[in-house]
């Protein structure tokens, strides 16, 4: 019983071989990811460039050989760096700039929640209140005007 479910799973696990549209599939979404290292301006799949060219042919042999999407850009980060991924890795000070907003957010749904607690306890103004206010202060300084000009 346990040699044909061990034999299922190995079936499984190794997978069915890609067709050639697949495999020109990946090579286009991987060609899209890289930048092109003549001069890193555009990515390899619209650089017209003959480097652009071998790294597209050097993906396609890549994949026919069974390596991965992954696999296939760690081997180009180690031959020429981050730069050549059209979107590097997020990390340091760029890790910050994908959070920033996300904070910023947070900071403001606090401040407003802040603001509105504190003009709740306050208590409402009512237009009378402010209104006798207003009419004093006018009337003290009417006199003061007034006393200014006898």
């Amino acid at each position: 019983m346990t040699a044909p479910f061990l034999v299922l799973l190995v079936a499984l696990s190794v997978g069915v071989p890609q067709t050639s549209a697949d495999l020109e599939r990946e090579a286009r979404v991987i060609d899209t990811m890289l930048m092109s290292p003549c001069c890193y301006g555009q990515t390899v799949s619209v650089h017209p460039s003959a480097a652009a060219q071998e790294v597209k042919a050097d993906v396609r042999r890549r994949l026919a050989a069974g390596q991965t999407r992954q696999q296939i850009l760690n081997a180009y980060v180690a031959q020429y760096g981050k730069r050549i991924l059209a979107e590097p890795p997020a990390e340091g000070f760029g890790l910050l700039l994908y959070a920033m907003p996300l904070a910023i957010f947070v900071a403001s749904i606090g401040l407003i929640t802040v603001l509105i607690r504190r003009l709740t306890r306050r208590g409402p103004i009512t237009a009378s209140s402010a209104a006798s206010d207003t009419r004093s202060d006018l009337d003290e300084r009417l006199d003061d005007e007034l006393r200014d000009l006898d």
